[in-house]
């Protein structure tokens, strides 16, 4: 456990010892059960956040009214007559919103199917990773993809993107979100420091800045389980990525990614990443991966599969 986690997990194992006591003291635990009025809780006319007579009113509504089908529901709500029919054009150079297509298949470097055929820089500790990766996989017994037992796919593999991505922009971040297992990464624009001892997470942490129209970020502080790609392509929890993301036109998206890894790679690697404006009608769909999780995984940690190809 890190030292930023420790504070907050002491706290709440005191907690928890608390009510433990709590409950084995006589005539304690009745009264613990009824806490006293405050503020946040108790008596919503002694809490000024709970007084409805502040601020603005809304007219009263008659809810016997609301249609209780989704036909009904669905004409509560005005319907643009042409929405669908036009592509999304961006207001700037500097707005990406909208819903980008990944270009060049799901290998890191695009065009390059996942595996050896990346040529990744690795340095000799971690080729010997990758190495075992690549002979489990060619046993039946993959061991390089934590995304078959459902964890995140993690940065910076999210930016590869198997599935549709949807970008907004805010004046203070913008806004990443992968239909791929719904997970959502935010680059920070306000001029927030990047932490140097973070704690590791799928996605660490990412801040970027504008320069012109570009949007130069850099994101690090990442955990050491996750990988580039599905072959098992590795990286370390000192990665650092560097980032310039632009609009090459009004439908293309572009992210040109440096890695930085003083234990996984022997140099900076650099590749570009292309993605395509969605239809004007396109959709994100829900994407539950634990309701259809057909890759156990075994003691070993290798990948398995309940349904084959003759099932």
């Amino acid at each position: 456990m890190s030292h930023k986690q420790t504070g907050r997990a002491g706290a709440l194992g005191l907690a928890a010892v608390l009510l433990a006591a709590v409950a084995v003291l006589p005539g304690v635990a009745a009264a613990a059960a009824a806490p006293p009025e405050s503020e946040e809780g108790g008596d919503p006319s002694k809490n000024p956040a709970l007084d409805l007579t502040k601020g603005v009113q809304l007219p009263k509504r008659d809810v016997s009214k609301l249609p209780s089908d989704f036909a009904g529901a669905a004409k509560t709500q005005p319907v643009n007559p042409n929405w669908g029919k036009a592509a999304y054009k961006p207001r700037t150079r500097r707005d990406f919103f909208g819903i980008w297509l990944n270009q060049g298949g799901i290998g890191w470097t695009p065009g390059i199917p996942p595996g050896r055929g990346q040529k990744a820089p690795l340095s000799p500790e971690y080729a010997k990773i990758f190495d075992m990766h690549q002979a489990n996989a060619a046993a039946g017994k993959p061991t390089g993809d934590i995304t078959a037992s459902c964890l995140p796919q993690g940065m910076p593999r999210i930016m590869t993107m198997t599935y549709p991505m949807e970008v907004s922009v805010a004046p203070d971040h913008v806004t990443i979100y992968a239909e791929w297992q719904e997970q959502t990464r935010r680059i920070f624009t306000d001029g927030r420091p990047l932490d140097p001892e973070p704690d590791p997470t799928f996605y660490g942490q990412s801040v970027g800045h504008w320069e012109g129209d570009v949007l130069v970020a850099t994101a690090f502080g990442f955990r050491q389980d996750t990988n580039l790609e599905a072959s098992g392509l590795p990286k370390s929890d000192k990665m650092i990525t560097y980032e310039r993301i632009w609009l090459a036109d009004d439908d293309t998206l572009r992210d040109e990614i440096t890695l930085v890894d003083p234990k996984a790679l022997a140099r900076p690697w650099t590749v570009t990443k292309t993605y395509k404006r969605a239809p004007a009608d396109f959709k994100l769909m829900p994407y539950v991966c634990l309701e259809n999780n057909r890759n156990p995984i075994g003691a070993d940690g290798s990948i398995g599969a309940i349904l084959h190809g003759n099932d």
